[in-house]
């Protein structure tokens, strides 16, 4: 199952690619089932903030071909991850909140 992982990335760009393959690599190991899609490490070689618009564009393109939305880290603090939580809803991809060590639940 492709997971896409919203994690916030602009507040902190070098500690956020940490925690965020940290995640990704937790995931892997722990839901051999899933493949963890994480578009903070996917698109690291874009500018933020210059090309924030040109980041979501295609955040939302890579989140339209996933199964499942899984919302890491501070997400609810990040304007990004509430926009891919919003898209995910709009295209009926169920939406879930990981918080280490589980999945906790669907978000409403």
């Amino acid at each position: 199952m492709l997971v896409y992982l919203a994690h916030p990335v602009a507040s902190d760009p070098a500690g956020n690619y940490q925690k965020a393959k940290l995640i990704a690599r937790e995931i892997a190991n722990r839901y051999p089932e899933v493949v963890p899609v994480s578009p903070v490490l996917n698109f690291c070689y874009f500018r933020e903030p210059e090309e924030r618009e040109k980041i979501m564009r295609c955040c939302f393109r890579l989140l339209a071909k996933c199964e499942e939305l899984w919302l890491t880290g501070h997400w609810w603090n990040s304007s990004g991850c509430l926009q891919e939580k919003q898209v995910a809803e709009e295209l009926g991809i169920p939406v879930r909140m990981y918080s280490s060590p589980s999945v906790i639940n669907v978000v409403e």
